[in-house]
């Protein structure tokens, strides 16, 4: 179980995503945790091609000289 305070604005906000999605706040919650969680898979993944193509090219120039 979550418990939390929220200020008047942060609870207006959430009234109305409520009403826009039509749903629970649980439910919201899940949705909005999940989507944060696969975002940040996301860029981890491309933080890690990037560094493999920074090593690539590394030993690449490496190797020419």
């Amino acid at each position: 179980m979550l418990v939390t305070d929220l200020d008047k604005q942060t609870e207006i906000y959430l009234a109305d995503l409520l009403a826009a999605e039509n749903t629970t706040s649980t439910e919201l919650l899940k949705t909005l945790i999940r989507d944060r969680w696969l975002s940040l898979q996301s860029e981890q993944a491309s933080r890690s091609r990037q560094h493999k193509e920074v090593i690539a090219t590394y030993i690449r120039r490496k190797s020419y000289r």
